[in-house]
């Protein structure tokens, strides 16, 4: 270990017995009480729940609880906020949705992807050529599982070769994956409409609350299903493989089954991210879908949430866009606002590699009241 690093590490230790110590006592004496008073909701939660999804204490509930709630009555309250926050809420939904289908394969494996906008990409651009090709007023209910099928298909074709593979190689092949496909919309401009894309494809509704719940429903409905996964026997063995793949081979398990069976859970859960983003908006692009920064964002959200916990990339999915589309928009500006949001993903990434929403979730879970 470096002089430097080994600087560095006594520094973040001072500061946490420093200031976030001391304040992390005295907010649990505060928070104690109330940890108490929720307990037997708590209780209930464990007793009916708790094995599939994990227990809970009364003040973890309680937080799950007031962010249903907050997000479930989104359009009462952000229409009061400055700014367009009801169709950035929105947006927050769909990248929610890529953050989780990220995390669920490289955050649980540890196989980094750097090109799972691509997953998302085959999705929506399978969306704008069956309304151009076929027509726009094809049903909904063929257009949605073809486009999820082709981001399964695609997401299979790239994983089978690749998941064999280890370390950077991995990275490597997803990477290159996502800078093909771009370069594809240019070299067959005539087929998947070139730098301007797509304006095709249908828009659910304009209406800002209806649009919202569409996105809502899906995304809590996603999360739901892998947790549970992530909770199973099968979220244990792929956090096994990222701890220690050649213990799992040892164990008489196949690592590259249970790598595929993530990576084709994640395909399916871009490709559904893919399908909504492509109607939300009704337009199909490069820039929307494919370049790389959309993917470099997906793992920024995972981080800033908290990677391998599912509910932790929501949270940073929605902290991401909040920041980038409303907040450090109107105090720095359009260009300026990239360089501070960046730098808070890199001073996330020093004080917090654990990510922000699962460390106040196990603070949260580390205050003790006076249980039974």
């Amino acid at each position: 270990m470096s002089e430097e690093t080994q600087r560095f590490g006594r520094l973040r230790g001072t500061v946490r017995q420093s200031i976030l110590t001391p304040s992390g006592r005295a907010v649990a004496r505060v928070l104690a009480p109330i940890d108490r008073a929720l307990q037997p909701g708590a209780n209930l939660f464990n007793r009916f729940l708790g094995t599939a999804f994990g227990e809970v204490t009364g003040l973890q509930l309680g937080a799950l609880v007031t962010a249903l709630v907050a997000l479930g009555t989104v359009p009462m309250w952000a229409p009061f906020l400055i700014g367009n926050y009801m169709r950035t809420f929105t947006i927050a939904c769909i990248w929610a949705i890529f953050a989780m289908g990220w995390d669920i394969q490289s955050g649980y494996t540890g196989y980094i992807s750097f090109g799972h906008s691509v997953l998302s990409a085959a999705a929506g651009y399978t969306t704008a050529l069956l309304a151009v090709n076929v027509g726009p007023e094809l049903s909904f209910w063929i257009t949605i599982p073809v486009s999820i099928l082709a981001a399964l298909l695609l997401g299979l074709l790239i994983g089978l070769p690749s998941l064999r593979l280890s370390g950077p190689y991995f990275s490597l092949v997803t990477f290159v994956s996502v800078l093909l496909f771009y370069r594809l919309t240019f070299g067959f401009s005539g087929v998947l409409g070139g730098e301007n894309g797509f304006q095709a494809v249908e828009v659910f509704t304009w209406n800002f609350t209806e649009r919202y719940y569409l996105m809502l429903v899906p995304m809590l409905l996603i999360a739901v299903v892998l947790t549970y996964v992530a909770r199973s026997n099968i979220g244990m063995i792929l956090v096994a493989i990222r701890e220690n793949e050649h213990a799992v081979s040892a164990a008489g398990l196949n690592p590259t089954k249970f790598k595929l069976w993530s990576f084709t859970l994640s395909s399916i859960t871009m490709g559904i991210g893919g399908v909504l983003l492509a109607h939300f908006g009704g337009n199909v692009d490069p820039a929307t879908f494919v370049v790389v920064d959309r993917s470099i964002e997906m793992i920024a959200m995972a981080v800033i949430g908290g990677m391998s916990s599912i509910l932790g990339p929501i949270g940073g999915a929605f902290l991401f866009v909040l920041l980038r589309d409303e907040i450090l928009r109107l105090w720095f500006g359009h260009s300026t606002r990239w360089i501070v949001l960046w730098l808070l993903v890199l001073l996330v990434l020093v004080f917090a590699r654990d990510g922000l929403f699962r460390w106040i979730w196990h603070a949260l879970g580390s205050v003790r009241g006076d249980r039974e």
